[in-house]
């Protein structure tokens, strides 16, 4: 591909700007539709949008990324966001979450961990292989485990795959929001810390950190089980997902 031939090496990549390499990335490859005939026609929509602009989203997470009965994912709120600025973003996924309305696309497994995902990532992201992919896990393990090197172990093993299977796959690493259910939840500072730490060693400028946790306060932004996002949460969760993304996406259309 002509892509690879003009930044085959390392030092030439991490010299563009990642707005101006997802841009060139998208310009300079086949429409992004064609690259999802394999979905079923009555899980997904077709994607309607064939130009080669069209910039395909996965959400990659637990169920705070696929929302339940009693909250609502951040992914509604960051859609809407994005549809109003005016980005081309598809959200796609093996799963369908339902607000009111409103259905998104997703790949959030509700009480599932970073293990558990690291073991389908491969199979999830060769059915849905997404420009940009946001991934938020880190819950669902108790503090008596010990789990902070399992988590990151599992998370690094995503990046790989990912990468792996489309090299030009820009991924959005959340430092993961905090707890008040505690103690089973007290290590998700150190983890934190040491996803700061893992995607700083990858030293791949499409791997990005976006700091989920930065004026996350529990007490405001989950509901009862001191967990999961409530209206205001998911809202500022999309808020910091967004604001990274507008530093990766190319200009949006003006109608």
């Amino acid at each position: 591909m002509l892509f690879l031939q003009l930044f085959s090496t390392k030092s030439v990549m991490r010299s563009l700007p990642t707005g101006t390499l997802l841009f060139l990335i998208l310009a300079l490859s086949k429409p992004v539709s064609a690259r999802f005939t394999i979905q079923p026609a009555s899980a997904q929509p077709a994607n309607t949008d064939t130009s080669s602009k069209a910039i395909t989203l996965l959400g990659f997470g637990d169920s705070i990324t696929q929302g339940g009965p009693d909250f609502v994912s951040y992914l509604f709120p960051l859609r809407k966001m994005v549809q109003q600025a005016g980005y081309p973003l598809k959200f796609i996924g093996p799963k369908a979450s339902i607000y009111q309305t409103d259905t998104v696309y997703n790949a959030g497994y509700s009480g599932k961990n970073a293990e558990f995902l690291a073991q389908k990532a491969d199979s999830i992201y060769t059915r849905f292989p997404a420009d940009l992919v946001l991934l938020h896990t880190g819950h669902n393990h108790f503090d008596t485990e010990n789990p902070v090197a399992g988590i990151v172990a599992a998370q690094k093993s995503i990046i790989t795959q990912l990468l792996s299977i489309n090299p030009r796959v820009i991924i959005l690493v959340a430092q993961v929001i905090t707890s008040g259910k505690l103690p089973k939840y007290s290590y998700i500072p150190a983890l934190n810390e040491q996803l700061r730490d893992l995607v700083k060693q990858l030293n791949n400028k499409q791997v990005i950190l976006v700091n989920q946790e930065k004026g996350w306060d529990w007490q405001t932004y989950t509901i009862a089980d001191k967990v999961h996002p409530n209206a205001l949460g998911a809202e500022k969760m999309a808020q910091t997902w967004f604001k990274a993304l507008k530093k990766v996406l190319p200009p949006p259309r003006k109608d």
